[in-house]
């Protein structure tokens, strides 16, 4: 669906005005901090600008496509190089979303297109084409929903829990009484089944409660705490485990608490550990990714760290829910691992998702390394 503007606007909007001239006269540093992707194009067509975010989302360099025509570098892309050449000969602005771009022949990428034309003050024409990467507006969405149903679980979860607990200790102590007042030992047996399973309930209940606390924030080591869970997990596990590390040296220290941080790594590195084989293989992956959005704010550095394993993978019936409280694939599960994984991670203003590329599941944790820009 195609939204148009009237051109005329244009000029009688003095601030997106001024806004497109200062474009024209530096379009460098005027969107170089954009996080969606930009091009400035000249009247003729050939690009003046693109940021950083273009870059990477067309995976071209500026220095090799300054000064080409959008067919040079979007060979395969006829139908989008004629829309917006339309709408430079025309000065009509449009919006266009799910349009294909083909950066080469296998990799086909679909964005949203806002195309705005305009003119200088000395009678130039220009253009801005901003184009909005469809994945990435999905998977922002998707996170969004995903946490505010989150939320709302462990909400509920809270006031059920708090609903358990005082009725669980009574439960107990008065199996303990009853207990205390057998002679028969065949029915002590049952008052121990009482106490047992109240005590399985109040550490159930007490894992749903374990984010509560206020993080202790401090410079943390994001490759020691890594190691930490890798050496507990291995200690932990009967049969050694391959575990490949691809660490980025380059990763600086992050803002965050360490024991909850650990925690959130336990979660995910044991999850995959139940998932895998006796000889089943898990990697770990840190790197650092520029220009992210996680639950619609803005970073210009986040830590990108990966847990991928070989196993079958999350059942495809709850895979969309696998981080709601209590939602599990195995029968001696409690659902609560990557449901208390993804609520430690709200709390840094970070970010988990699952998907199964190639044959790995993975789990994608985003942290942020710097300050959100809202």
């Amino acid at each position: 669906m195609r939204g148009q503007i009237n051109p005329s606007s244009l000029h009688h909007n003095s601030a997106k005005w001024l806004f497109m001239n200062e474009i024209y006269k530096s379009p460098d540093a005027l969107i170089e901090n954009i996080s969606t992707a930009v091009m400035v194009f000249d009247n003729t067509l050939r690009l003046l600008s693109i940021n950083a975010a273009g870059e990477n989302l067309l995976s071209l360099s500026i220095n090799k496509v300054r000064g080409q025509n959008p067919g040079d570098f979007l060979t395969a892309s006829s139908e989008f190089v004629d829309d917006i050449q339309r709408a430079l000969d025309e000065m009509h602005p449009y919006t266009d979303w799910g349009v294909e771009l083909h950066l080469n022949e296998k990799n086909i990428i679909t964005v949203g297109c806002v195309v705005t034309p305009f003119i200088s003050e000395d009678n130039e024409k220009y253009m801005i084409v901003e184009l909005i990467d469809a994945n990435s507006f999905t998977r922002v969405m998707r996170e969004e929903t995903s946490s505010i149903v989150h939320d709302a679980a462990r909400k509920s979860l809270k006031g059920i829990a708090h609903e358990i607990k005082n009725p669980l200790g009574g439960l107990r102590g008065a199996a303990q009484l009853l207990e205390r007042e057998l002679q028969d030992k065949n029915l002590k047996e049952y008052t121990q089944i009482i106490i047992s399973e109240a005590d399985r309930l109040r550490n159930l209940v007490d894992r749903m409660m374990v984010h509560e606390a206020r993080p202790q924030i401090s410079s943390v080591n994001l490759h020691e705490i890594l190691e930490y869970v890798v050496e507990v997990t291995q200690a932990e596990s009967s049969t050694e485990l391959k575990i490949t590390r691809d660490y980025d040296p380059s990763l600086p220290l992050l803002q965050g608490d360490k024991d909850k941080l650990i925690q959130v790594f336990m979660n995910v590195l044991r999850n995959a550990l139940q998932a895998i084989a006796t000889n089943g293989q898990i990697w770990i992956q840190t790197r650092i990714k520029r220009r992210c959005t996680i639950r619609q704010y803005f970073y210009r550095l986040v830590a990108e760290i990966k847990i991928m394993d070989d196993g079958p993978g999350i059942p495809e019936d709850i895979e969309h829910e696998v981080f709601y409280p209590l939602i599990t694939g195995r029968a001696e599960g409690s659902g609560l691992g990557l449901s208390i994984a993804q609520s430690l991670l709200q709390l840094h203003g970070g970010s988990i998702n699952y998907e199964r590329p190639a044959d790995r599941t993975t789990f994608t944790i985003l942290l942020p390394l710097d300050i959100n820009d809202d």
